[in-house]
């Protein structure tokens, strides 16, 4: 495999980690309004872009399941040169005013280089949890606010519509340690993307000083990912852009509509 490819396999494989936290002063204080807890179902579609080509495609994805568990997902499909990328992660989760409490993550990785698979269980209650491909349980500190490598995307979202100020996450790994993911609130910036003109809030991740991820959330469209840019080195870069947004009207202003301080 050559530098170029590994280093696109690593860019493609950021993109599955960048849904970001809340600004506090851009929405309301949690405390004078109503907590949300429900997001309409979803699918939002993205070009995934590098050196100015659309390389591949992604989808993000919510289904709000009768048993009150909530499925969200995020699928990319990238063809560039000699490489084939396909990727998807599933999480399944319950929300209780407004915190995601993981249930299950699953991650599927096929294309150039190594295939790669995991599935593992959440266990709050017992502050467990089990790697199904594996068939092992592991013991956990359970710190507050535990998530997995997916259902914090949902948290961010979650946060960012509740007015909840938290910029660190920490997530249970594929391999089963707590890591914590932190981020920083840039500015705002008005957005033309292939879906339109949006206004939005950026925030930024910076991993060391040769990687770093932008990511932009439009509050009118009730915080969700518009786009993303990965940074790494002097000039490598590859970013996500939204396409299209298919959701539930009809719950949609009942659900996460602002509620009016008294």
């Amino acid at each position: 495999m050559t530098y170029r490819t590994k280093f696109f396999l690593t860019l493609v494989s950021s993109l599955s980690l960048l849904s970001l936290p809340t600004l506090a002063n851009q929405t309301a204080s949690a405390e004078t309004r109503e907590i949300v807890s429900k997001i309409p179902d979803f699918v939002a579609k993205y070009n995934i872009v590098h050196g100015g080509d659309i390389v591949g495609k992604a989808t993000r994805a919510l289904v709000n399941h009768d048993d009150g568990s909530v499925e969200f997902s995020y699928e990319t499909k990238i063809k560039w040169m000699i490489l084939k990328d396909k990727r998807k992660e599933i999480t399944t989760n319950k929300i209780e005013d407004g915190r995601v409490i993981p249930l299950t993550y699953e991650s599927i990785r096929e294309g150039t280089g190594k295939d790669k698979y995991y599935h593992w269980q959440f266990d709050k209650e017992n502050s467990q949890a089990t790697d199904l491909k594996k068939e092992k349980t592991v013991d956990i500190d359970w710190p507050e606010g535990l998530q997995s490598k997916l259902s914090f995307h949902l948290q961010s979202r979650f946060n960012l519509i509740n007015g909840v100020d938290r910029y660190r996450f920490p997530i249970l790994s594929t391999s089963g340690k707590v890591r914590e993911y932190a981020f920083e609130y840039v500015g705002e910036e008005e957005l033309m993307l292939p879906y339109g003109l949006v206004d939005t809030v950026k925030l930024r991740r910076r991993k060391n000083d040769e990687k770093v991820t932008y990511a932009w959330f439009a509050p009118k469209l009730n915080y969700l990912l518009v786009k993303l840019h990965q940074i790494e080195g002097s000039y490598q870069q590859v970013q996500a852009e939204l396409v299209s947004l298919d959701q539930t009207e009809e719950e949609a202003d009942d659900a996460i509509a602002p509620i009016e301080e008294p």
